[in-house]
């Protein structure tokens, strides 16, 4: 094997001999990529993108760790039982000064969602930095989070890549029983299902690879072993005799992958307690697979933390390769849709007192059009009140037929009918020096069509108009909350002053309704000739009905009752029209100029206009969404723009 060592740019040299070599071409072309992925995946945007990527599995306490240190140059928290309790996403990126200083960055957002954003100033910091953005994520020392920690970390030592720590696979919990394997599995499989993700399985070289759950688990997201990388670890503590199975694995002999396995020696717990730096850990390594009397006769691209970084490096770089036309797709469609959600928000509010005057204008001059519409009831209007009012008008329309006197129809089935006692009474009562049979029948019709149709009328007409109003009310809150939903202030107001006009509109319908309409209908009147077809058509329903015998000449209740029945039909057909015609005027079309001329007049009064300004504030989630949206869309065009430049 050859174990010299190679910098940061490919040139062998002493500087970062310690440290993983990648390519000065890998810099060059991807590494603009890779920080725009890792942006978008640190603003939340990996589950709406194919973001390529590398996620580390492993069975609980199987190593993970040491590899994560070996290729990063920084040291991740130990220990037995559950250490890492969510998913780490862990940047690296190469600075091509030798003397710039390390520095690093972590973000997380707490179990109450609060955003945590800290500086490092040294490896040292990051254990430390990672165990306690682990306790604030979670409620105790075995829960898992779903969240994910960011951590970013930049410097002259470093190598260029990320990579994606997930929890380590735990059977049993002393606190979550076995139910702990599940959700750990379940965390694993959002990430490694996603084709686009290489999967790195860590495995130890002295545990039975067939028990290993993370390989099991690999291989149900990918059946072909295509985006699985096999890390053995640990070949130090293989037992005597088990050398050659190892070396099987190791040879992609056993349980082959495509991708093939890279074996690893990181620090042993004996090297930890002897304080062997990450450095002579390296060194160790190298040495370790030159001397070792089996596993020096693997291939030197099968063993060693340098040929894993560049082979993830390679990999990483070919996914890219692979999903770039389908990520440049997903995210001008993404960018699509943030710009429209974004256009939905409109713009933020203005500062000065004009122009908050011109926003507010706009917003009062869209819901009085809002008004307008709903209330002139074209086809397709969004708030479809005439739909809702249709209903209470119809029903009135019944209400009115069956206000009319029961015996009125009577006479339709025998000419023999016997006329109601009030009728007779009437008769008797009302007759003056008329001659029998010649006596005047149009006051008792006028007198029983005022009392016994007319005046029932007045409580349905009453209802309906109230029904009518409370339709108004609630459409009218709907535009407001359309319009003035973000403003809670001023949605108060609109609606309580809306309310103050369709109360006062509302008294008006009122006073038409009783005050006109019908002091109006109780004069009876009716067109001669209009009044003569319903008499006529009620004399030949009555000759039909009767088996067309000729009926005798009507005495004076019976020219009550057709006298009665005639001007009821006229009069039903009119009411049903007339009442809601009266009503719809009123509460469609003067509420709707009362409300345009009172939305602007709170601009227009001076009383008013300083507090219905000082009311515009924007609530804080819509200017936090507006910041994010503009954010992430500025990500997306920078990944864009890079995207587009990378070669292929």
């Amino acid at each position: 094997m050859n174990g010299s060592a190679v910098g940061p740019d490919g040139d062998e040299g002493d500087q970062h001999d310690e440290l993983p070599a990648l390519s000065s071409a890998f810099r060059q072309r991807i590494r603009p990529v890779l920080n725009r992925i890792d942006e978008l995946r640190s603003h939340g945007l990996q589950s709406d993108l194919k973001l390529p990527m590398v996620a580390v599995v492993g069975d609980q306490s199987v190593g993970k760790s040491s590899v994560l240190e070996a290729i990063s140059g920084v040291e991740f928290p130990r220990g037995t039982g559950m250490v890492t309790r969510c998913a780490l996403q862990l940047s690296m990126q190469w600075n091509a000064d030798p003397e710039a200083p390390w520095h690093g960055r972590i973000s997380y957002k707490d179990v109450n969602g609060h955003k945590v954003d800290k500086e490092l100033n040294s490896p040292g910091e990051v254990d430390g930095a990672v165990r306690e953005a682990q306790q604030r994520m979670t409620h105790g020392d075995n829960e898992i989070s779903s969240e994910q920690i960011d951590l970013a970390i930049k410097g002259p030592d470093v190598p260029d890549l990320t990579l994606i720590d997930l929890p380590g696979i735990a059977r049993y919990s002393a606190t979550g029983g076995s139910g702990i394997a599940q959700i750990t599995k379940s965390l694993i499989a959002k990430y490694v299902s996603q084709p686009q993700v290489l999967i790195l399985v860590v495995v130890p070289c002295h545990q039975d690879i067939e028990t290993v759950e993370a390989l099991s688990l690999a291989k149900e997201a990918d059946p072909q072993g295509e985006r699985t990388i096999g890390v053995l670890t640990c070949p130090d503590m293989v037992n005597k005799g088990a050398e050659q199975e190892t070396l099987k694995i190791a040879n992609n002999e056993k349980i082959p992958l495509k991708k093939g396995y890279v074996m690893v020696k990181c620090r042993s717990p004996e090297e930890l307690n002897n304080g062997v730096t990450l450095s002579e850990s390296v060194a160790n390594e190298a040495a370790f697979f030159k001397t070792h009397r089996h596993f020096s006769l693997l291939p030197e691209q099968s063993v060693g933390i340098r040929t894993l970084a560049d082979k993830l490096t390679e990999e990483l770089f070919e996914s890219v390769k692979r999903n770039i036309s389908t990520l440049q797709n997903d995210i001008l469609e993404m960018r699509k849709k943030f710009q429209e959600e974004l256009q939905r928000l409109g713009q933020p509010v203005a500062e000065t007192k004009d122009e908050k005057r011109r926003y507010l204008f706009e917003m009062l001059s869209n819901f009085n059009k809002d008004v307008a519409i709903a209330t002139q009831g074209e086809m397709n209007a969004r708030f479809h009140l005439y739909a809702k009012c249709r209903k209470h008008w119809t029903e009135l329309g019944k209400q009115i037929h069956r206000a009319w006197p029961g015996w009125v129809t009577r006479g339709h089935i025998s000419h023999y009918w016997q006329p109601p006692e009030q009728v007779t009474r009437l008769i008797t009562d009302l007759r003056g020096r008329e001659l029998a049979s010649y006596d005047h029948v149009f006051p008792i019709i006028e007198r029983i069509y005022k009392e016994e149709f007319l005046n029932k009328l007045k409580q349905p007409a009453e209802q309906f108009l109230e029904q009518v109003s409370d339709e108004v009310t609630d459409v009218v809150h709907l535009i407001a909350q359309k319009v003035f939903g973000d403003f809670q202030d001023i949605f108060e107001v609109v609606t309580e002053t809306s309310n103050e006009e369709i109360a006062k509109v509302l008294e008006l319908a009122r006073a038409d309704l009783s005050g006109r309409l019908f002091l109006q209908e109780a004069r009876v009147f009716s067109q001669d000739s209009l009044f003569q077809e319903r008499i006529a058509k009620i004399e030949e329903d009555l000759y039909k009905n009767n088996s067309n015998q000729q009926p005798p000449v009507p005495d004076s209740a019976e020219r009550i009752r057709r006298g009665l029945e005639a001007y009821l039909q006229v009069a039903t057909e009119r009411l049903s029209d007339t009442i809601p015609q009266s009503v719809l005027y009123f509460m469609f079309d003067v509420v709707s100029k009362q409300l345009g001329n009172r939305a602007l007049d709170l601009l227009s009064e001076s009383e008013t206009a300083e507090t219905f300004l000082s009311l515009l504030r924007e609530p804080r989630h819509k200017t936090a969404r507006r910041k994010q949206l503009k954010e992430m869309l500025e990500q997306l065009r920078l990944a864009q723009r890079d995207f587009n430049k990378f070669r292929l």
